[in-house]
């Protein structure tokens, strides 16, 4: 049984000394492993199995996420040679250099790593000088990385090709509240603006590079260099076109450039609200179009995407558009959505009723009307009505139909469908039903080929809540047997933190990831 952090942490140690360097799969899932159950105490023992060049790539890989995750500061020849070694690394998979960056925090840190960058390309200092609105890099190197573009890498990046000038625009929209910045945002929205808008006055179909760089700056700087009308007839065509080429065979006629975030915008500019509404009644419009509409909807306003379902659904043709918000609305519900499910649940199509089931069973809904139905449903064709309403029922307290959802996570009809028990069963009887869970966590861990759709994260997630030390013991056995999911990790953390007692952030269920 594994007990304290401390106890793990020791244990973890033993094994990584005593498993050979050839079992990379093993030595790669203990160092994932530390970087949970470690601390700064192991920052010497990480870069060495980072510098370390008899070592897997997974595993240097992972010593250095343990690395960045825990925040330990390093010096400046530290710093030097994981910043001299990370490109050998697949960038995919490695920390990130502004991550690697976040670890210099003193003098000689500090010098190295402003050394380390000069030997680097203007375009790779312009992308970590614009990637700290979100990463943490001491102010120190912000200044220097900032003073060194704004006098030096602007000026060969505004000359070379399509990606660098929009990586100036990156860092003067990351850095927009800096005066000079704001100078030159403002003198590139100008210039841009004109351009686009020369070219639409013209009706010439080619706006790329004009357009792509231009719809990077935040809707207020656009607003100011376009005006109202303007910009919302770019952004019309703009969506029109991607119609267009979402419709055409073979993708003959290519994306627009800044369709993506044309979308987005339609979305943010509450003044493109008349704009937004014709779009999604046009059934002319692409679907696929009207579906990223609506994906952002669920994000900023969601209860404008509930209205438009309701309204929607009289129409059959919006069926499967109609479905998506539901599944949205499904994951994470509100109260406001309680209409829409309902309506939902009461008409003739299972996928939408399996969307509406899962809803209203999270808004806690009951009473002697929703039983009756749930008691129809639970005899339908549709094995995944079937389960989910044997769940509803369950947290009605007719347990009779527990058998069934244990069944199904056990030996299910079809793969699919044990996630789909699992995750029910960890809802509505997790407690009672533990060894269940343990079971299809095990059987995860060592079945080949391991199916991920297998349940086996529903059960991590459960086992993770019910959160005693046999819990752990069993997320922790399936992570060293080679259950590779990310989320087991995830879930080892949020039920470390709960258990020591510190702020845990809560891990969102596998179904609404």
């Amino acid at each position: 049984m594994w007990s304290s952090r401390e106890n793990i942490r020791a244990q973890l140690l033993s094994l990584l000394e005593t498993v050979p360097l050839e079992s990379v799969a093993l030595r790669d899932r203990v160092v994932r492993l530390l970087g949970v159950f470690g601390g700064p105490e192991l920052t010497t023992l990480l870069l060495e199995r980072f510098f370390d060049e008899r070592e897997g790539f997974s595993t240097r890989e992972r010593a250095l996420h343990a690395l960045v995750k825990q925040g330990a500061p390093l010096s400046g020849p530290d710093i030097t040679r994981i910043i001299d070694v990370s490109p050998l690394m697949c960038p995919c998979c490695s920390p990130s250099t502004e991550e690697v960056l976040t670890l210099a925090r003193t003098e000689d840190a500090w010098e190295a790593a402003e050394a380390a960058l000069l030997k680097h390309s203007p375009q790779m200092r312009a992308h970590v000088l614009a990637s700290t609105e979100h990463t943490r890099l001491s102010p120190r190197l912000v200044e220097w990385l900032y003073s060194r573009w704004f006098l030096h890498d602007r000026h060969p990046l505004a000359e070379g090709d399509d990606w660098d000038p929009r990586a100036n625009l990156q860092v003067a929209v990351a850095h927009r509240e800096r005066p000079e910045a704001r100078m030159l945002l403002d003198a590139w929205g100008r210039d841009m603006a004109a351009e686009v808008l020369g070219q639409l006055s013209r009706a010439e179909p080619r706006l790329q590079q004009s357009v792509d760089a231009l719809l990077l700056l935040p809707l207020p700087d656009l607003l100011a260099s376009f005006g109202q009308e303007a910009l919302l007839r770019l952004i019309h065509r703009i969506v029109r076109a991607e119609s267009v080429a979402q419709k055409v065979a073979h993708g003959i006629q290519p994306s627009p450039p800044g369709s993506f975030r044309a979308l987005e915008l339609l979305v943010e500019w509450r003044e493109a609200r008349p704009l937004l509404r014709s779009l999604l009644c046009d059934f002319d419009i692409a679907d696929g179009v009207r579906h990223s509409l609506l994906n952002h909807l669920l994000d900023h306003d969601r209860a404008m995407a509930v209205r438009w379902a309701l309204a929607a659904m009289r129409y059959p043709d919006n069926a499967a558009l109609v479905r998506f918000v539901l599944q949205g609305a499904a994951r994470q519900p509100a109260p406001g959505d309680r209409p829409l499910f309902l309506a939902a649940l009461q008409g003739e199509d299972a996928e939408t009723q399996v969307f509406a089931l899962e809803g209203l069973f999270a808004l806690g809904e009951s009473g002697a009307g929703w039983r009756d139905r749930l008691t129809s449903l639970v005899h339908s064709s549709d094995e995944r009505m079937r389960l989910r309403a044997a769940a509803c029922l369950i947290r009605e307290g007719q347990r009779e139909w527990l058998p069934m959802l244990r069944q199904a996570a056990l030996e299910p009809p079809e793969r699919g469908l044990r996630a789909e028990a699992v995750r029910w069963l960890g809802q509505v009887d997790a407690e009672a039903s533990r060894p269940v869970l343990e079971q299809v966590l095990a059987g995860a861990a060592t079945s080949s080929p391991r199916n991920h759709a297998s349940g086996a994260d529903e059960a991590a997630w459960a086992l993770s809540r019910l959160g005693t030390a046999e819990d752990r013991s069993a997320l922790l056995d399936a992570a060293l047997q080679g259950f590779c999911s990310p989320g087991i990790h995830r879930e080892l953390e949020y039920h470390l933190a709960r258990q020591e007692g510190r702020p845990a952030q809560d891990v969102l269920p596998p179904w609404s990831r």
